[in-house]
């Protein structure tokens, strides 16, 4: 990123330290992000906008088939849904914190269809159908999340 942003003419002291990391990890390049956005004028998010933010990226790249549904739904669901639930508790359904628990309800039935355990719907379809069913499931609601954010 730090380099796409050197090409097209964006310079800052921050953006420079940022594309000389040769080995990048979050603990490292977050703070040195954090400085690029200051630098640049603009506002670092909270953590739970800054969720949103990236959730509707995911979805929207999901719904396109920029990334596959299950990669981009796993990403929802261990890397911000879990990261958010202290700061905004799921409430009664889980995934509701950020509008994904129809999104999760579809996402655990294919890894309970890919891992042997009962699945709930269409358990008179052969496993591989049932899993393209919530497949999808799965798509469709990413789209209502999407059109709800709209």
């Amino acid at each position: 990123m730090a380099d796409s942003w050197l090409e097209q003419g964006i310079f800052s002291d921050s953006i420079n330290y940022l594309a000389m990391e040769t080995t990048p990890i979050m603990a490292t390049v977050g703070p040195m992000l954090e400085n690029v956005i200051s630098e640049l004028g603009g506002e670092v998010p909270s953590k739970v906008l800054a969720a949103k933010i990236a959730a509707k990226d995911v979805v929207e790249r999901m719904v396109s088939g920029d990334i596959d549904l299950m990669k981009g739904a796993n990403f929802l669901y261990w890397d911000i849904h879990h990261e958010v639930t202290d700061e905004l508790p799921d409430g009664k359904y889980f995934g509701a914190n950020l509008g994904f628990e129809h999104i999760f309800c579809w996402l655990r039935e294919i890894w309970d269809c890919q891992d042997g355990s009962m699945i709930l719907y269409y358990t008179d379809l052969p496993r591989e159908q049932a899993e393209q069913k919530f497949l999808e499931h799965l798509k469709d609601e990413a789209e209502k999340w999407l059109e709800s954010k709209s």
